[in-house]
């Protein structure tokens, strides 16, 4: 039995969906399972509770040798390494009263770099707790996801542009959430594997922002612009229309710019860490259909 915590997240709802398709066993962890589609819901079993919560998290723990663990996504942290932290200790402590044998963690990249990266270094604490369990882990080491660009939704239909406080000719690995949850479900159904290891998850290639302008214009037929801005332009951005904390919003922004620093050179692409779907294709499917 493998129990999906966040099966009502980007990457959690893929995964659940894959792993029913491919008729696993599988229970979720969820406070709303009417949130879960119904074709879905008749096919896993249901754990109610919260993350937070050592006794239930235990209790749905029960029974499942494997856990997909990932930290729910928020922009209203007032502390953003003591919120991750958190939700760590609390899974942490699950797994060891559990016994569970096999744990795959969403992680981040960049994790040998130690340098010190809003967002994903809070992932990386969480990573270390989570591998204190006494489980086996696998730590999804992933770059930016795609699906970010989804944030430049209003500034692309308005003004045909996007802003970042990165180069825009800096090529970073990127990467579909789809992609994530496919290796996530290769690990999730592999009996086999043991230890403690991070696992890197690139995409198909890395890529500029300027390039991804360049195909997002010849998708739409319009002239895309990528825009960098600093740090303290990004911020107000998302002070003022993305109703972000403070905290979240300064911790975000020191993510993209370490990023930009050169934050995911420690971990070289490899056969086995590259993933086939292009941002072409992402952009296809997911974006250009909302920049009409």
């Amino acid at each position: 039995m493998i129990l999906v915590t966040t099966p009502t997240g980007n990457t959690g709802s893929m995964i659940l969906q894959q792993l029913v398709e491919q008729g696993q066993q599988v229970r979720i962890f969820v406070r709303d399972p009417e949130k879960i589609p119904a074709d879905i819901l008749e096919k896993v079993e249901v754990a109610t509770g919260s993350l937070l919560n050592e006794y239930e998290f235990t209790k749905a723990l029960q029974g499942c040798d494997t856990l997909y663990f990932c930290v729910p996504q928020t922009n209203t942290q007032e502390d953003v390494n003591a919120y991750y932290e958190g939700f760590a200790k609390v899974a942490s402590n699950a797994i060891k009263n559990a016994g569970t044998k096999r744990v795959v963690y969403l992680s981040s990249g960049g994790k040998e770099s130690n340098l010190q990266a809003g967002i994903i270094t809070a992932l990386h604490i969480g990573e270390d707790i989570i591998n204190q369990s006494g489980a086996s882990v696998r730590a999804l080491r992933c770059p930016v996801f795609f699906e970010s660009l989804l944030y430049q939704i209003a500034s692309l239909k308005k003004m045909g542009m996007f802003f970042l406080p990165i180069d825009g000719n800096y090529k970073i690995p990127q990467v579909a959430v789809k992609d994530i949850a496919t290796k996530a479900v290769e690990f999730l159904i592999d009996k086999t594997w043991t230890g403690v290891e991070g696992f890197a998850v690139h995409g198909p290639a890395n890529i500029s922002y300027n390039d991804i302008a360049l195909q997002m214009s010849e998708l739409t037929g319009k002239h895309i612009r990528f825009e960098q801005v600093s740090k303290k332009d990004y911020v107000k951005s998302l002070l003022d229309h993305h109703s972000t904390t403070e905290a979240f919003a300064n911790s975000l922004t020191d993510m993209l710019t370490v990023i930009g620093n050169g934050l995911y050179d420690t971990e070289p692409r490899t056969e086995a860490t590259t993933t086939p779907t292009t941002i072409k294709e992402w952009m296809s499917e997911n974006l250009v259909s909302k920049m009409n």
